[in-house]
């Protein structure tokens, strides 16, 4: 299963980004935008968005960041930026602990990492063979899947909490590129919601051992308000990976690089201005 590669332009280095679960790589463009102003910015399509993938063919988060690896090694790629968002910022740092040299830093906004009792509640669970039970799966196997116009859509969705701090731009983004027409006149998820309840599904009963060896340069941000990274995992992931700082945006939840597009860029460009220069000396 080869994986498209989407470029969204800019000159410099690479920098792929790793998108969250349940949103198409457009919802990102005004971030993109930005990030081009320094960098070659490019996106993997994640398999939810190959046409045929079974979702149950996934087993564990290990394997998005081993389909990261593999599509980047193809593409004769090493040295490169990886930003992430959500379990894209996950699947980023397994891919960059599992293959040193092939990411010269790391960028994870909002990763998905948990410790504590959380953590034990979600292994008791995978123990127990119930993760399809967990509010988090049903919910998105709930998910509305077709809308008659994407301004219907529109309107029921801007009245979702997920929604209401969002960046304009981003919210027209994923209106226009999360929905697609059908045979049927109608308009459809893009992202698979039985793909997005079996990415929440298979999130690994022990992250930390995934990330662990992780030793680029990393930046691990997190918003203030975010639901999904808790102040005890980012500590825990500072002290985790060898070379890692983290920092905090003010007034942000989980979906932060939607809702503060500019503001998320600016903390990328900053941290990524304060790597040491490539050595380009023959040796």
């Amino acid at each position: 299963m080869a994986l498209e590669l989407d470029d969204w332009g800019g000159s410099g280095p690479l920098l792929h980004f790793a998108c969250a679960n349940g949103f198409p790589p457009e919802t990102y463009r005004k971030l993109f935008a930005r990030l081009a102003t320094r960098y070659h910015v490019v996106s993997l399509r994640m398999r939810p968005l190959v046409p045929g993938q079974d979702p149950k063919a996934l087993t564990t988060w290990k394997e998005l960041g081993e389909d990261l690896a593999r599509e980047l090694k193809a593409r004769g790629r090493s040295g490169v930026l990886g930003v992430g968002h959500s379990v894209g910022g996950t699947s980023t740092l397994m891919a960059a602990a599992a293959n040193p040299g092939l990411f010269r830093a790391v960028v994870a906004l909002d990763p998905v990492l948990i410790t504590g009792s959380r953590l034990w509640a979600l292994r008791l669970m995978k123990l127990l063979g119930r993760m399809d039970r967990t509010p988090i799966v049903r919910g998105a196997l709930r998910r509305r899947e077709r809308w008659a116009t994407r301004e219907e859509a529109a309107a029921a969705y801007r009245q979702r909490t997920l929604f209401k701090d969002w960046d304009a731009d981003c919210f027209s983004d994923y209106i226009t590129h999360g929905l697609v027409p059908t045979d049927a006149g109608d308009f459809r998820l893009r992202f698979p919601r039985e793909w997005e309840a079996r990415i929440f599904e298979t999130f690994p009963a022990d992250p930390w051992s995934l990330i662990r060896a992780n030793t680029a340069p990393t930046l691990v941000l997190r918003g203030e308000r975010s639901d999904t990274l808790l102040p005890d995992a980012l500590a825990r992931a500072e002290r985790e990976m060898k070379r890692t700082r983290v920092d905090t945006l003010p007034l942000a939840s989980h979906l932060f690089p939607m809702e503060k597009p500019r503001e998320t860029a600016e903390h990328v460009l900053t941290f990524l201005d304060q790597l040491p220069p490539v050595d380009v000396t023959p040796h």
